[in-house]
């Protein structure tokens, strides 16, 4: 088994921050927003699905950490994992700043990170495809 190096885990470390800001972030909708979110129903869905949108990449973060140490197509889940955490930064903190008052061009950036979420799954796909270490068993 191959040792686990520091910079192996970068997607673990930030991975487990995004899905801590998730459950920060949903619980202040929950509770902190009651008032915007009545005036705009639209905007709770919204935050609703920035929340779960951050939730799951976090956690997709933290299982690229473990895909790191492989050293073959190692590029693709770094790839990968970059654009997830550039996606949750376009996608989400835009519907936040949104939702918290900013300014409408911000929903103009938020297909920005969409359309990145789904390339870094791509390039998942293709690692995955690319992959000649499985075992046929």
């Amino acid at each position: 088994m191959k040792k686990t190096r520091k910079k192996d885990l970068i997607f673990l470390f930030i991975g487990s921050l995004i899905v801590a800001l998730a459950i920060l972030l949903g619980a202040y909708g929950a509770h902190g927003l009651a008032e915007i979110f009545v005036d705009s129903p639209r905007k709770e869905k919204a935050w609703g699905n920035a929340v779960d949108y951050q939730m799951f990449h976090g956690l997709a973060l933290c299982g690229l950490s473990y895909l790191c140490k492989d050293r073959g197509k190692r590029w693709l889940i770094l790839i990968s994992g970059w654009m997830m955490v550039v996606a949750c930064i376009l996608f989400c903190l835009s519907i936040y700043g949104w939702v918290l008052g900013g300014p409408i061009f911000l929903i103009k950036v938020t297909p920005w990170g969409g359309i990145l979420f789904v390339t870094s799954w791509v390039c998942l796909a293709i690692y995955a495809l690319g992959n000649k270490k499985v075992s046929n068993e």
